[in-house]
């Protein structure tokens, strides 16, 4: 029998601890995984992070805009106020004047109208009272003057009686019932004078002098 010589090759061992540790490009891969998670775990902490500071800091931003608009608006609303007051102020001093005219004006015209009631009873309590008025007037003239004397026509019958009674004569006079002259006045007239005696001019005069109106 033959026998064959052995090769050097054939007795070469395998490392069985070399083809148990893995392998270069595995432990990279590995590693690699681990950090692209904790990458991304980072990212997203501080994605989170910048997003609690957006939020906090655009809440800031609103509350601090919501607080200037609401300051500015009750400034505005101030300012407003304190104009109005002032125009107010102004008004009544440029008005102040005008005021008391009016008050004067109603005053005086309160005491005419008294007056008027006044009068107009003593003229219905006693007809005589406008031929008193009458002597009154005759007396501012010289006795040779003829006189024309205008009454209310209610008032002139009775008045003329008493006058010319009185008069028995002695002065000439001519009478007018006048419809423009109201009961318990009288308007004489003679060559260089008027006198009104009217119940409605005595009582403007009064008025003009109470209310201190120009006339």
């Amino acid at each position: 029998m033959h026998a064959t010589p052995w090769s050097l090759d054939e007795f070469v061992a395998h490392d069985v601890f070399l083809s148990l540790s893995p392998s270069p490009s595995a432990e990279s891969h590995a590693e690699t995984t681990v950090d692209t998670d904790a990458l991304e775990a980072q990212f997203e902490q501080r994605l989170a992070a910048e997003c609690a500071r957006v939020e906090a800091d655009a809440y800031a931003r609103g509350r601090a805009d919501s607080e200037r608009s609401a300051q500015a608006t009750l400034q505005d609303a101030l300012q407003s106020a304190l104009s109005a007051l002032g125009d107010a102020t102004t008004s009544v001093t440029m008005h102040e004047t005008r005021w008391v005219t009016n008050i004067e004006e109603n005053i005086a015209a309160l005491a005419v109208s008294v007056a008027r009631h006044i009068v107009q009873r003593e003229i219905d309590a006693d007809p005589s009272f406008v031929a008193g008025l009458v002597a009154n007037a005759l007396a501012q003239y010289p006795i040779d003057q003829e006189i024309t004397v205008r009454l209310c026509p209610d008032d002139l019958a009775l008045c003329r009686q008493v006058i010319e009674q009185d008069m028995n004569g002695a002065r000439t006079m001519r009478w007018i019932g006048d419809a423009s002259v109201a009961r318990g006045g009288c308007l004489t007239e003679g060559r260089e004078r008027i006198i009104d005696g009217r119940v409605d001019t005595a009582l403007e005069r009064v008025y003009r002098a109470i209310a201190q109106v120009q006339a």
